[in-house]
């Protein structure tokens, strides 16, 4: 064991011009410590808590370092130059636990599309993660960490938009394998009586839909299979195409397994001495406040339920201000659909929208289909447009589960999903897409027609106007403007991985100066989805908490008094920036 952990420190220092021979002070005492800093440990040091951990300690070697000299490889680097950023990649057995999705955080530093005659740089990525298989794994981590200034960083998927779960020179809790599933038919506490079911941290929302299927109930997960349900998800609020009527994923929680900054292994539910940690837990942000062990979620009972998709553009529309009139159509009547328990997916972009799932739970086809009239209706006798059904390539599908209709529709849509440099979000509150409707749709025509019609939005429905979904377990930290808001949006430009690296600044600035503040005139103060927005959000205290904050730092102050856990818009993350060098150091 010790000896392939020095065999894979060898090939980790090869492969990295971040740790230099020449050891040098930090900028500052008030930063963590990098390789080649004076303070770093020494190897010998990582071998003593790789032995603690059980010979699960793994040195960063990025995938992309097989298309960088010295180990360049033609035939891998051109496999892997296919698959990169896809979610698809995320799954597959070879991907190592350091590797994250987010396109900017990674800086071209060792991808597959740069120069391969210059050597892999580990720029942002951990230096080392731990394999977390137990409590005492988390315990070891933190303690290593604190006591030798090292950054920490908690890994789960690395589908997050703003690089958290990973940092230069850190530490990383790779909770991946904490992978137990149980079914508890009957829960039994004062806020709760019913089925539920307990899954560890690093379980996919696919597992989770998959288990839960086979004992006859439905979970709250996401739409991306590959998403971790007790991580980000959940812990930032969690939104699901079954949240129409079980609400999102923080409001089925019952408890949580964690560990604390401190070492402290605790459970915290509703109405034990650890409630501020649940509610915060809720909906507060993800690795903010302790190492999420697992948790225990409420379980419904499937049944039937239905899919719907279909397409509008300019083609089947007639011309480019048809299609925008047939927008607004779909949006006027997607209304009293979405106040039904529905929810739908679906991307706008200047010249198409792309409906790829609505979800109606407790439909047939044939009531699915029936529910949609008024909205097919409405599209088709536009006076100035061609639509006609057929056009709109309308499908639905029906199953008795919700797990076989997913896998059946929109699980293979979801591998092809990928993160572009520069992604923004935003909430359309109920308020303007019911009397603000011209306005909104003008603002959204004019935002995908920039830069050449470069920018689209990813569309989620969340709220019906009378919230007859099931109620929180308990009252938790879930942003109140995700309460009040009829949809949340994704704002993406279209990015080719083979475009040059320059162009990404370029359109991160173009996004935050130009696009969005044309959907943020017409929604002020709407905020947007903390796990679905920028990095660069201003004022993100309140565009992703919206209240909360000062009740959610407190908390974060009884749990994490010295900021262990760090993350870009995370509460509490004004307290540290990064210098020159990539070292996180106190403001």
């Amino acid at each position: 064991m010790v000896s392939s952990f020095f065999a894979a420190i060898a090939l980790h220092a090869a492969l990295s011009t971040a740790a230099p021979l020449v050891t040098r002070q930090s900028n500052s005492t008030n930063c963590k410590v990098v390789p080649g800093d004076e303070g770093w440990p020494d190897t010998q040091t990582w071998a003593q808590l790789n032995q603690t951990v059980d010979g699960r300690l793994i040195a960063t070697v990025p995938l992309g370092h097989v298309c960088h000299a010295p180990a360049f490889n033609q035939a891998q680097c051109g496999k892997l130059q296919s698959e990169w950023g896809f979610a698809s990649l995320v799954w597959v057995p070879a991907w190592p636990p350091a590797e994250f999705m987010s396109t900017w955080f990674q800086n071209n530093s060792c991808t597959p599309f740069g120069d391969s005659s210059a050597p892999c740089d580990l720029g942002n990525y951990v230096s080392y993660s731990i394999d977390v298989r137990s409590v005492q794994d988390v315990q070891a981590g933190l303690e290593f960490a604190q006591s030798r200034n090292v950054r920490l960083v908690v890994k789960n998927s690395g589908h997050d938009f703003y690089g958290k779960s990973t940092g230069k020179g850190a530490l990383s809790l790779w909770v991946h394998n904490l992978n137990s599933k149980a079914l508890i038919p009957a829960y039994n506490s004062s806020y709760y009586t019913g089925p539920a079911v307990h899954i560890g941290a690093g379980v996919a929302g696919g597992e989770a839909a998959t288990f839960a299927s086979n004992h006859g109930y439905r979970v709250v997960v996401g739409s991306c299979p590959t998403v971790k349900a007790a991580g980000g998800f959940t812990q930032g609020g969690g939104h699901s195409f079954l949240s129409g009527i079980y609400g999102f994923g923080a409001d089925n929680v019952l408890e949580w397994e964690a560990v604390t900054a401190a070492g402290q292994h605790v459970f915290a539910t509703p109405t034990n001495e650890h409630a501020d940690l649940y509610w915060a837990l809720s909906g507060g942000g993800g690795g903010t406040y302790a190492v999420v062990i697992s948790m225990t979620v409420r379980a419904f009972p499937d049944g039937d339920i239905a899919l719907a998709s279909m397409s509008i553009n300019v083609a089947n529309a007639g011309s480019v201000d048809a299609y925008w009139e047939a927008v607004s159509t779909y949006h006027a009547e997607l209304q009293p659909l979405v106040d039904q328990g529905f929810v739908a997916e679906y991307m706008v972009t200047n010249d198409s929208l792309s409906l790829f799932g609505m979800i109606a739970p407790g439909h047939t086809a044939d009531s699915l289909r029936s529910a949609m009239m008024p909205l097919l209706s409405a599209l088709t006798s536009n006076g100035s447009s061609t639509l006609t059904t057929a056009a709109m390539s309308l499908n639905i599908t029906h199953r008795i589960s919700y797990h076989d209709l997913y896998a059946a529709t929109v699980e293979p849509l979801m591998a092809s999903n990928s993160f572009a440099p520069a992604v923004a979000g935003r909430f359309l509150p109920r308020a303007v897409i019911e009397s603000n409707s011209t306005t909104w749709h003008t603002a959204l025509r004019h935002a995908t027609s920039i830069s050449n019609s470069r920018y689209f939005a990813s569309v989620t429905t969340l709220n019906a106007r009378n919230r007859h979904r099931r109620a929180a377990v308990a009252p938790n930290a879930l942003q109140p403007n995700f309460n009040t808001a009829f949809s949340s949006l994704i704002i993406s430009p279209r990015w080719s991985n083979a475009s040059p690296w320059s162009d990404a600044a370029g359109l991160v600035q173009e996004l935050e100066n130009d696009v969005m503040p044309v959907l943020e005139g017409v929604t002020p103060g709407a905020g947007a989805y903390k796990n679905e927005a920028s990095w660069m959000q201003k004022d993100f205290q309140e565009a992703f908490y919206a209240g909360t904050y000062l009740r959610l730092r407190e908390i974060k102050a009884r749990y994490d008094p010295d900021g262990v856990f760090y993350g870009l818009t995370t509460v509490g993350s004004e307290r540290w920036v990064s210098d020159s060098e990539g070292r996180l150091c106190v403001a």
